[in-house]
Order: C-alpha cells, then structure tokens, then sequence
C-alpha cells in the first residue's frame, strides 16, 4: 500500500479507537451484564465488549468493505480471504474493567498479508480527561496523539522497570543468576495497557507467553516505529529472534481470517539494550507432559462425542482450541 492509503487507514483506526474508548468509559461506571466464555467464570465479556465490537466492525465494513475483520469476540466472516485483515479486541483487560480498576484499552491491528501495516491503542489517563490513543503506521513513526516517541537508548539504570505475565515464574525458566536482574517487575492485567506503555518508555521491556493475534497485533508496531526492539520465540529453536510477520501459512496464498486468527505467540518488546539484556537467559517451559496429557484427554472427548454411525476413520479430525 502507499503512504497515502496508510494514511487514510492510520486517520480511521484513531477515530475508531477513540470513539470505542468512549464507549467503554460511558459503561465503565456503571452496572454491567457479565457472561464467561470459559468454565470456572474464566474469560469474562460484558455488554461493554460487545458494544464496543459491534462498532468497530460495523464501521470497517462501511469504511474499508474489502477488507477482512477479525476481533475477539466474533468470528463473524472468518472464512473470507484478504490481504489486508484489521485485528480488534474492543476489551483488552476485561477482568480489570469489570472490577473498576481503569487499565485496559481498545486495540486495534492492521495486518497486510500478516505484516503490521497500521495501529491504534486507546488507554485510558488519570492526566488526560477521555483517555488516549496511541498510533502509528509503517514508516511514519509512532505517536502518542500528536506526540512522537523515541526510544531512545540511555545510560542503564540500576532497576530496570519490567511487566511480566502474573504466571510468569513456572511459564520461564532461567539462566543462573538472572532472576535477580529481572528489574523491577510489574503486572497490569492487561496487554494492551502494557504495550502502550512500553512504546511510551514507562516499562523497559514487557515479556508476553503465548498470547493471541488479538492481544498484540496493535502494539507490535507501535514499538518497531518508537525505535524499539520486538522479538518472538521459536519453540523449534528455542531462540529469539526479530519479530518478522504473523505467519500463519507457509504458503504465498493469502490467509483467511479463520486462519490468521490461528496464531499465537511469544514477545519480547521494549528498548534495543533491554530486549537484549533479557533474552539471552530466557526460555519458554515446555511442560511436555502436561501437554501430552491435554492431547489424551481431548482426543477421549472427541472419541465420546463421534455418534456411533460415523465411521471410524472421521474420528478424532475435530480441533479443540485451548482457552
């Protein structure tokens, strides 16, 4: 696409962002409507979340209808391919939310052929009456409204300030003597309140475990055109390495937005000295076990579900989709 079309695109997702903030803060007070998506009330959404997606991809598909969308909480159109695919959660930190406690945001991704293209955070501001948006677009910098960031490399710090997931000591494991050089760490309860804040210097690097597309497609951008450093994990290789695209296919031919939604991952954002401070002595546990254990358990509910005229070899085809 040309910087003119980034453009338009760029103007849009800042618009939307900040109009669907607006949204979430006339709920933010008042009572809400609360299902789970997972057993054990895990995985909350609220008519918040659904207000605020039912506006965002209404007004995409009027605006850009050629282009796929893909939120959270909707798999409505899942099965079209695009080469350019917006990527929402209209919610990111709904437990947060849910409990009054204001860090969670609206984000929005921009993906062309899975590479991020253009982006857009609304986080709310105890400065800043309304919130505010973050944004950026490939090779046009990132922005905190009108302000450009820079992350700019200084003298290091004796503590550096880090967000770690709340899981984070039995998801890594360490090489000896790092885990006192982890600075100090914080958790938010939300990954989009994160990235924003790694892009605006706050955190000096922000480790995320195997998160959804919907989480950080938004901030992956906005960090690369801040001037700082995105890296992703290899399982294969157990190594990490510059973020590159969401790869979903190892073909040419475009994804589909059900397949683009398939992925997930592991990042490292922050500034260039931090991210490479860190990952040298970082890994992401296995638990070879457990997950063995998960593909017996599924493979037996999909074996007591398969009616008893199917033939056998239909069976076990289904995929589950671990929450």
């Amino acid at each position: 696409m040309t910087d003119l079309e980034l453009r338009e695109i760029e103007e849009a997702a800042i618009e939307l962002a900040r109009n669907a903030g607006k949204i979430l803060l006339d709920y933010f007070a008042g009572p809400l409507n609360i299902a789970y998506k997972s057993e054990n009330n895990r995985n909350p959404v609220t008519d918040a979340d659904t207000a605020a997606d039912e506006y965002l991809r209404g007004e995409i598909a009027k605006r850009f209808p050629e282009h796929g969308v893909l939120t959270e909480e909707s798999t409505e159109g899942d099965d079209r391919r695009a080469s350019v695919i917006w990527v929402i959660d209209p919610l990111d930190g709904t437990t947060n939310f849910l409990n009054g406690l204001p860090l969670f945001g609206v984000l929005i991704g921009v993906l062309e052929a899975g590479v991020p293209v253009a982006c857009a955070i609304f986080v709310p501001s105890i400065t800043r009456l309304g919130g505010h948006v973050l944004h950026a677009r490939a090779g046009g910098g990132a922005f905190d409204e009108e302000v450009r960031l820079n992350l700019t490399e200084t003298a290091e710090t004796a503590r550096r300030m880090a967000s770690y997931p709340s899981y984070f000591l039995r998801m890594f494991s360490w090489r000896r003597g790092m885990r006192r050089r982890l600075g100090d760490v914080r958790v938010t309860g939300s990954t989009g309140f994160e990235l924003a804040h790694a892009a605006l210097g706050v955190f000096d690097y922000a480790v995320f475990s195997n998160q959804w597309l919907w989480d950080v497609a938004s901030g992956v951008l906005l960090i690369q055109e801040a001037g700082g450093s995105v890296l992703s994990y290899d399982r294969r290789t157990k190594r990490w390495s510059p973020f590159d695209r969401f790869a979903v296919k190892q073909t040419e031919e475009v994804a589909t937005v059900r397949e683009q939604r398939s992925w997930r991952g592991s990042l490292v954002v922050g500034t260039a000295s931090a991210t490479a401070f860190i990952t040298p002595g970082l890994k992401i546990r296995t638990f070879m076990w457990r997950r063995l254990r998960q593909r017996i358990i599924d493979r037996l509910r999909r074996h007591r579900a398969v009616p008893a005229t199917v033939a056998p070899q239909s069976q076990g085809q289904g995929r589950s989709r671990r929450e």
